[in-house]
């Protein structure tokens, strides 16, 4: 495109792909003029419309707001409607659903550019995507998927912290072709707006976990996603209740929470008739997820005395939101970082490796490679 004069108007525009891509992010054309211009008329209306022609300062705003290429704005070819991924979340804030819904729309864009890539390679289409789909309990499924992937209790407990048995259960989805990736701050998304995302794909499935959550939170949040990967179950996820008595979260997602506590919290490894406060410090330490979700676990299994039910849980529940607390402290004095390391965890190392591989291969350019993977790729 040339840009002679960035306030001239454009001479034509494709108006289908204006309201496409616009949609794809979940705004309404009044909220993306706002975004665009000081004007208070609806401008993307009348552009969409074909009542009126942006300039070239607009159609450059836009595709940074829509974050798709300005040549598709003149392309004659329509780009896709990304599709409607189930939203499960409880008690969330509408303000933040466009951020959520950017964040969709991303995946989705790099789904898109890797199933394209994938099949010029002559890859195969994932194997293990929706083969749990029939069973019905989620034991039988927690048992299928601990199989599938070759995921070992018993090595989680041997692992030294949370965040290398997060490590360990990544690396395990992502030698199946399971693409993870994290939040990264300028999503700007909180773990009341996303804990979880899973969406489907033949070729590349992804699976997004929020990295402001803490380490106990994702670990959980990964098996409830790789749970939706066997159930080919597209899901916008925040609960991590397994508790059937609360109807407000949807009945999947119940399924799928359930899922991820019989195989991280194994029936057979609570012998003991009954379990109190420092039996469940000791459990959280060796199994790596949080003293709420095992004193819920225990309470299910029958292992936690009725008469101190009440005040274990308050006690849980007040030492949870101080080390939340506590957490959110240490995040905001460690808000500068490395920007590419950053990147790098977010991207998820699958990711990382197909672009790059592919940079080194010649098989793309240096533009397109650090398009994608929002860093250089001499860098990776």
């Amino acid at each position: 495109i040339c840009y002679n004069n960035i306030m001239s108007f454009v001479k034509s525009i494709n108006k289908d792909n204006l309201r496409i891509a616009r949609e794809n992010i979940g705004l309404n054309s009044l909220v993306a003029s706002k975004k665009i211009s000081r004007a208070k008329k609806d401008l993307i209306s009348e552009w969409e419309n074909g009542d009126s022609l942006p300039t070239w300062y607009n159609v450059s705003k836009l595709s940074k707001l829509y974050n798709v290429p300005e040549l598709l704005f003149f392309s004659q070819e329509i780009i896709k409607k990304n599709k409607a991924i189930p939203d499960y979340r409880v008690g969330i804030d509408q303000k933040n659903d466009e951020k959520v819904k950017k964040l969709i729309n991303l995946v989705v864009t790099r789904q898109k550019w890797l199933e394209k890539f994938l099949k010029s390679e002559g890859s195969s289409k994932n194997k293990l995507q929706g083969t749990g789909r029939g069973i019905s309990t989620p034991k039988q499924l927690a048992d299928f998927i601990a199989n599938k992937l070759d995921i070992n209790i018993e090595k989680i407990k041997n692992i030294a912290n949370r965040k290398d048995a997060l490590k360990y259960l990544i690396q395990k989805a992502e030698d199946q072709c399971i693409f993870v990736g994290k939040t990264i701050s300028y999503h700007m998304l909180k773990t009341e707006d996303l804990r979880g995302l899973f969406i489907s794909n033949d070729y590349c499935p992804f699976i997004i976990l929020n990295r402001r959550d803490s380490l106990s939170a994702q670990i959980f949040s990964f098996i409830h996603e790789i749970a939706h990967f066997f159930r080919c179950s597209d899901a916008v996820s925040n609960s991590l209740d397994f508790r059937s008595t609360n109807r407000a979260v949807n009945p999947e997602e119940i399924f799928c929470n359930k899922v991820a506590a019989e195989l991280l919290l194994p029936e057979n490894q609570f012998t003991k008739m009954s379990y109190n406060k420092s039996d469940i410090d000791d459990i959280s330490e060796t199994y790596k997820v949080s003293k709420i979700f095992i004193f819920y676990r225990l309470k299910e299994l029958g292992k936690i005395r009725r008469e101190i039910q009440f005040d274990l849980e308050k006690d849980i529940e007040r030492e949870t939101q101080e080390n939340i607390r506590i957490k959110a402290e240490k995040d905001g004095e460690n808000k500068g970082g490395n920007y590419i390391n950053s990147m790098r965890d977010s991207n998820g190392h699958l990711f990382n490796r197909v672009i790059s591989k592919s940079y080194l291969e010649n098989k793309i350019g240096y533009v397109e490679a650090s398009n994608l993977l929002h860093f250089s790729p001499e860098k990776e």
